[in-house]
Formats: C-alpha cells, structure tokens, sequence
C-alpha cells in the first residue's frame, strides 16, 4: 500500500519543474502544483512557440514560464525541483539543485507517495505498455475501480482528491522513471518486468545500470511477476525474497504449443483461438497481465472469469502494430513506437512473410542483431532512414537482405509501394529512436500515417489487415 510519505504542505514554496515533456505528465504535474499553491517555475528548452497552448495555460494559473532555454532560473535557490524522467540526474541543472541540497523528485514520485490504493507497477524492455494496459482492462473488468497512468501519459496527481481508498493506480514505468523511484525508495505492491534486453544505453552507460534501474521496481514490491525464460531478469532477480509468479512457457501461467495459456495446475485457462491479439508476444503479455491482475486481486478466480470481457474490450496502445489499411492488396502498418532492434524483431515475427520493412534511427547504443535475423526470415526488402540507415543496410546487406537507404519517411513509403507485391505487408517498424528525424515516435508514426495515406488517396481501398 503507497501513501507512507505524508503529503507535503506545497502552498508558498517554490518549485521548480524543469522539462514539460511531450505527453502530459510535466503538465499534469505543473497543474497539481499550481492547485496545491506552488510559487511555480515552469522552464523546458523547447521554443514558446511549439508550447504555445501550454504556455497559456499555466501563465494564467500563475506559473512563470521560462522556455527555450533555463536562462536566469537559479536551481539552487528552489525548494523543490521536480525532473521530467527524459531529464538524466547528471544534467547540470539537477547536480546543482542537488549540490545545493534542494531536493529532487519527479511527477511519478509525487504521485506514489501520495497514492492511498494498491499499486500495480510495469516495466521491461517490450511489452510494458501492452501489460499495463492488460491489466487495466482485466482490472475494470472484474469490477475494481482502477486508473491507468505512469509512462503511458498524463498524470494521475488530478486522481488522487477523487480515487476511491482502494483505487488500484496501474503504471508502466520507464527505467528513466525507476531511476528516481529507487532515489526515494519509493515503487508498486505488485511489480512486473517483462523482459529485459539492451535499451537506452545511451542514458544509462552500461547494460548493468540499465538492469539494475528495472530491478529496482522491486523494492517495495511484495509481488514479482517475472519472465521465466529471460536469463537477465531470472539472474537479476536472484536474490529476491518476495513472492514470485512466473509466466513464459513454465511457470504459474504458461503458453501450451498452440498460444493457449495455462494455469500452474496445466487446465485451460483461455485457449488460443479465444485470444484476440497477435503474435506469442502478446499472449507472454496477456499472461503477465492476468498473474498481475491475480496478485493485486488476491483472487486467481476473478482474475481468469474476467479474461474474456477484457479481450473484447482492450485494445493494442497506439502506433504499435496499428493497421493504417490496405491498398492493392498491400497492407500497411505502423509501428512507430518501436525503438529497439528486439521490438522490431517482435512485431516482424507477428507480421510474418512477406514483410517490406521500413527501419533506421538514432542509436541507443544497442546491437542490431535481432532486427537483422528476423528481417532475413521474413522480409523480402528492408528499407532504411535515418542516421543508423547506412549501418543497418550494411548489416542486413552483408546477412543477403536486400537493403536501401532512403533520407526519410515520405520517400521510404514511396519506395516500399514500389517494390511491393499483392500479399506484401509493409510494417513501419523503426528499431530505433525517433530524435534524428521526429520530435518523438508520435511525430514520427504521423509522417508515416500521412504519407501512406497521401498514397492510398491515389489506390483503390480494399480489404483492412488486423494487428501484427
């Protein structure tokens, strides 16, 4: 149960929110505080322009704004500083707010000291986004008031006046995020990794920072659902002393050959042909969300009646796998929130051959390996962009992919229609971060959308495809 630190008293002191951020939670933060009567400065480093809206709104709450830069906000005369999780604890700012003993939080921190119901925490390195919303969806479903949030967007800081005492918050945490939590100690009762595989060693320095980060989800946690075929989180997890579900094809929930699960016992849980999602990936998702689901619940029954109702009403979180349509018999998907060579491996195992794959980005300093040996199953072309582009069509070239650079969105779509055939999919799956190219991944899946259908408007619309 959260709610151990008490809330402080905000009213009159002078906080600092250092990055907006791009998907709700730097603002939903920056409302909170206003409410609780915070002398507030908002400063981010992107143009007033691009936050104009934004801008408005919390000059007329009465924040002071300083953006395009943090010139003149002296860090070290706050009396909090709170850190969007895409800000490193290493940036100058932040060590001198902590030189200067100013305490550091962020908007998760601010919200898991506060929340009084369970807490469901999620991360990993695929799948998380689809897990918490699982878990969501199964949660709701059995009848339990529950809110979504974390990483996902937003923020529930507006929740927590109006959540019922044993509202469940279910949040996918981000290593960045978990990086802050560990600092206060602070973290879910019921807490899923996924799996764990190279990400974002460009923030972190090492893989073992980066382990260790999702590891720390741990630390309050008096539940782990954890993957049982992934040797990094099985090692990682060693000596943890917690309860432990585990999912995969052994353990409390496990696939049988045909992508059924089944419950520790070996009986039938749901069958295969009853799950609405695609690929095995989803059902190692689906398992994790129901252990997660049972753990918060307390009650495995209630959580395996409510997988049908669930699976009717979930559905897959944008830009992953979103079918964008079907034009002469091709069939176009985005997945544009794919920023790891394993996640693009995922989604081309899903999609199947044959697959023209459009990928390429900016490093996070992870091997390519994974993308390349699925794009050699299943992928008649791979086509690249980005600033890895040259090194992933060397890479693939070299394994007997036929590989071509392109310099961006618009002309690899326009290149993909041209070498495709009747039956093709063509899956918008990058592998890679969108900060080359895009603002984000939502930028970068809007270029894609826009250009596929800039195209089509050419086409005759035929049948749709369902989600890789």
């Amino acid at each position: 149960m959260q709610g151990v630190t008490p809330s402080a008293d905000l009213a009159g002191r002078r906080v600092v929110l250092l990055g907006l951020g791009r998907f709700g939670g730097g603002l939903g933060a920056a409302r909170w505080l206003l409410g609780e009567g915070a002398q507030l400065i908002v400063t981010d480093r992107a143009s007033p322009d691009s936050l104009t809206e934004v801008a408005a709104e919390l000059a007329a709450g009465g924040a002071e704004l300083v953006l395009g830069g943090h010139d003149g906000v002296d860090f070290t005369a706050a009396d909090l500083l709170v850190v969007n999780p895409a800000v490193p604890l290493d940036a100058p700012p932040v060590l001198a707010a902590l030189q200067a003993g100013v305490p550091v939080t962020s908007e998760i921190c601010l919200l898991l000291a506060r929340w009084q119901g369970p807490v469901v925490g999620v991360t990993g390195s695929n799948g998380k986004s689809t897990v918490t919303g699982l878990c969501h969806a199964l949660l709701a479903t059995a009848g339990r008031p529950a809110s979504l949030g974390g990483n996902l967007g937003g923020s529930l800081l507006s929740r927590l006046d109006h959540a019922e005492p044993d509202e469940i918050a279910v949040l996918e945490l981000s290593s960045f995020m978990l990086e802050l939590l560990a600092r206060e100690r602070l973290g879910p009762d019921v807490a899923v990794i996924t799996n764990i595989t190279p990400n974002h060693l460009d923030r972190h320095g090492s893989m073992a920072a980066y382990v260790a980060a999702k590891r720390s989800i741990l630390q309050r946690a008096r539940t782990a659902v954890l993957y049982a075929e992934d040797e990094i989180v099985r090692e990682a997890t060693r000596d943890w002393a917690g309860e432990t579900l585990w999912f995969g094809t052994m353990g409390d929930v496990r696939l049988d050959a045909e992508g059924g699960l089944l419950d520790r016992r070996g009986e039938t849980l749901i069958e295969n042909s009853a799950i609405p999602l695609p690929g095995r990936a989803n059902r190692l998702n689906l398992a994790a969300a129901l252990l997660a689901c049972s753990a918060v619940l307390g009650d495995e029954v209630a959580a395996a009646r409510a997988l049908p109702g669930a699976l009717a009403a979930y559905e897959l979180p944008p830009h992953r796998c979103q079918p964008v349509g079907t034009w002469n018999e091709v069939h176009w998907i985005d997945d544009s929130a794919s920023t790891t060579p394993e996640s693009t491996r995922a989604s081309l195992a899903a999609v199947g051959a044959p697959a023209i794959l459009i990928a390429g980005g900016r490093d996070k300093g992870l091997d390519a390996a994974p993308l390349v040996s699925e794009a050699l199953r299943v992928a008649r072309a791979v086509i690249t962009l980005g600033e890895q582009g040259p090194t992933l069509a060397r890479a693939l070239s070299a394994q007997g992919v036929v590989a071509e650079v392109v310099p961006d969105v618009a002309a690899a779509v326009g290149r993909a229609e041209a070498l495709s055939r009747p039956g093709d999919t063509v899956l918008f799956s990058p592998g890679y971060s969108s900060h080359d190219l895009h603002a984000n991944f939502v930028e970068r899946s809007e270029a894609f959308v826009r250009a596929v259908l800039e195209l089509a408007s050419r086409l005759p619309l035929s049948r749709q495809r369902e989600e890789c």
